[in-house]
């Protein structure tokens, strides 16, 4: 896992939404994605975060994360991660949530797929950060 944090309380809620909605995709999250899921929430934000609390928050979609993240965007805001950063950040933690369970289907890596496009990546962008993470998930990008 890439040593980065998310400092940035308001981007870090943000993060925690879309690893659920990831782990959420193939419409069930298991015991051993759930702790996944909270291990890699509570080591990007530095601190827990209550998944029930998630869980009945409104899913995050794709497209509200990248206008998000473009509103804390600019020379004077105090938006510590580059949209970029977050991507590679979703696309690791999201496969380690979903691998937990021993699988990545395919609705989950569409879903990374989404929201890192969202976030401003290319499609070979997100090709080469499946091939660091998983070389294998590249077919199905």
């Amino acid at each position: 896992m890439a040593a980065e944090r998310i400092f940035d309380s308001a981007i870090g809620q943000l993060f925690a939404r879309a690893l659920v909605a990831i782990a959420r995709a193939d419409d069930q999250i298991d015991l051993e994605e759930g702790l996944r899921l909270q291990q890699r929430i509570e080591l990007r934000t530095g601190s827990p975060m209550v998944l029930d609390d998630l869980l009945f928050v409104e899913p995050l979609e794709p497209q509200w994360l990248g206008e998000a993240l473009r509103g804390a965007a600019g020379p004077f805001r105090g938006a510590a991660v580059h949209p970029g950063e977050l991507a590679a950040m979703i696309v690791s933690d999201g496969i380690a949530v979903v691998l937990a369970k021993g699988y990545v289907s395919e609705a989950e890596a569409s879903v990374i797929v989404r929201f890192a496009s969202a976030l401003g990546c290319s499609r070979d962008e997100v090709r080469a950060m499946f091939s660091r993470v998983a070389p294998w998930l590249g077919t199905l990008v």
